[in-house]
């Protein structure tokens, strides 16, 4: 009888921390969109159309600013074993900037409703081949920013809602992008949602 008590205590001290050991990303209560400047064409095309001249060309998202928390992002260049461009990185493998001080991240204050849409968009798109590109009208294809506004807008379409920025492509870009006339959604398009957010402190960490 004694035995069988003591197995119960154990089970009720450990079961808390064994169902918390799934959740890997930590989540303390906040969504954060992850940034970085990358030093390359693509990456100075994406600045040259930003709303900001803060320096962001690849942004993914984070629910922890833990070192080892995984960073959703589509990628332009890489994909994962599954061939797919949605990766899921650590923030030391994400944070790639030439200037460490590019490296960057923005929080935004959630509940916990909205941690579990965007957790089931994010986890079912990690089941699917998703590939880079930069048209409106594909499924599975999609780059960083739609990624990430696709992934607020899931959280709480109400709260995270803006029209896509609208440019006549020519060039280099015509080339980079494949599209003629482009409607996209700017890298620091989360910028925008300032005002009408509860908490979007700025924040650098150093390494």
């Amino acid at each position: 009888m004694k035995t069988n008590k003591l197995l119960w205590i154990i089970a009720i001290v450990l079961l808390p921390l064994l169902t918390g050991c799934g959740n890997n990303d930590g989540f303390d209560g906040h969504l954060y969109i992850v940034s970085r400047n990358t030093d390359s064409k693509e990456g100075n095309l994406v600045l040259k159309y930003n709303l900001s001249d803060i320096k962001i060309s690849h942004i993914g998202v984070a629910f922890s600013t833990d070192k080892d928390a995984p960073v959703y992002n589509v990628s332009y260049g890489e994909v994962n074993e599954a061939n797919s461009a949605l990766l899921k990185e650590t923030l030391s493998e994400f944070w790639i900037s030439p200037n460490p001080e590019d490296n960057r991240f923005w929080e935004f204050t959630i509940s916990k409703e909205e941690y579990k849409r965007a957790k089931k968009y994010i986890e079912s798109q990690e089941k699917e081949t998703i590939y880079f590109d930069f048209s409106p009208d594909t499924e599975l294809g999609m780059y960083c920013s739609e990624f990430v506004y696709t992934v607020l807008n899931k959280a709480n379409s109400e709260r995270f809602k803006s029209e896509p920025t609208c440019e006549k492509m020519k060039g280099f870009e015509r080339m980079a992008t494949n599209e003629d006339y482009l409607c996209y959604h700017p890298a620091d398009f989360f910028l925008a949602y300032k005002q009408n957010s509860l908490t979007t402190n700025k924040r650098l960490i150093e390494d």
